[in-house]
């Protein structure tokens, strides 16, 4: 009977007539303020993606889509000739060692800060003040103190050493954009590391202390093992980072006319040669090739971190 009844009563819930939603002013409102957002993202970066892949297909008279004709895969070939672009990607791999090398600097210096040394709040926030400095600002400061006529460098030594232009001994130049890196980069790390550690179990230390285990092996078995998530994201954050050097390498080597990125192209990293062709010689179906193939590459290098990031976090 019960059943029955409960058939009745969904039978007559089906009879009751459904309100229709009735759309107000303030409902429109915010639709068109949600919208609006959307198209704005596939006007400035869905619709420049989807035409720089195609571009990589077409032939242009200076970045004019207008004048794009269907060329197949000649840009790519022109590219994977071109020895300005692998020798781009030497420079851009040898400066993105110094992204792994600050990750160091700044988890010693981010353990050292945790010893519960004199001032270390003080010292923490000098370190991050390379941080917040704009990189431009940051390459303009260091091409000041390598400067040849006024430099910091120079008047110590008393020399007159042209770091920046030396045709020379050109890896001056790339010595001094590896410095620019040094000085700025280690910053977030520094403060990322520092928050990680504060979150280590002390006990792990106390029983690792206990069965004699001195302060290397704590580190090693303790303490990275612990930040490993963290060690993870910024490890992936300078990979990233590394392959994408522009900002200092323009300040410091200045594009000339000919479109040298310094002597013998020693600041010509991949970012750099795809500003040099996209944008100072109108090339930009050339550009697009390098700048998806280095894309892939970044992706190829950061995909295996965050698969071992994801299971650090899960474990």
């Amino acid at each position: 009977m019960n059943g029955i009844k409960a058939l009745e009563n969904l039978s007559a819930t089906d009879n009751i007539p459904k309100r229709k939603v009735k759309w107000k002013p303030f409902s429109w409102v915010c639709l068109v303020i949600v919208f609006i957002p959307i198209v704005a993202y596939f006007v400035f970066n869905g619709f420049p993606v989807a035409l720089s892949f195609i571009s990589m297909f077409t032939d242009m008279d200076n970045n004019d889509i207008t004048t794009m004709q269907w060329n197949g895969f000649q840009n790519f070939a022109d590219v994977f000739q071109d020895e300005r672009f692998w020798k781009s990607w030497g420079v851009t791999l040898i400066l993105a060692t110094s992204q792994i090398v600050t990750l160091i600097i700044a988890l010693i210096i981010a353990v050292l800060l945790e010893q519960k040394v004199k001032g270390a709040k003080i010292l923490q926030v000098i370190f991050f003040i390379p941080y917040i400095c704009s990189t431009v600002a940051v390459a303009i400061m260091w091409a000041w103190v390598f400067s040849k006529d006024f430099g910091i460098v120079n008047a110590i030594f008393g020399t007159k050493i042209d770091w920046l232009n030396d045709t020379e001994k050109p890896f001056r130049l790339a010595l001094c954009v590896y410095i620019t890196i040094l000085w700025q980069a280690p910053a977030y790390g520094i403060v990322m590391f520092k928050a990680a550690l504060k979150n280590v179990n002390p006990s792990l230390h106390e029983a690792a202390s206990l069965d004699g285990a001195g302060a290397f092996y704590r580190f090693w078995h303790v303490t990275l093992p612990s930040i490993k998530s963290v060690l993870l994201f910024l490890l992936l954050a300078s990979i990233t980072q590394g392959l994408a050097v522009f900002d200092s390498v323009l300040v410091l080597a200045p594009l000339q006319w000919t479109g040298v990125a310094g002597p013998d192209d020693v600041g010509l990293t991949v970012n750099y040669y795809i500003y040099i062709k996209g944008v100072a010689h109108g090339e930009m179906e050339y550009a697009a090739v390098m700048s998806w193939f280095l894309f892939i590459v970044t992706f190829a290098l950061s995909y295996p971190v965050i698969n071992a990031r994801n299971k650090a976090s899960e474990g």
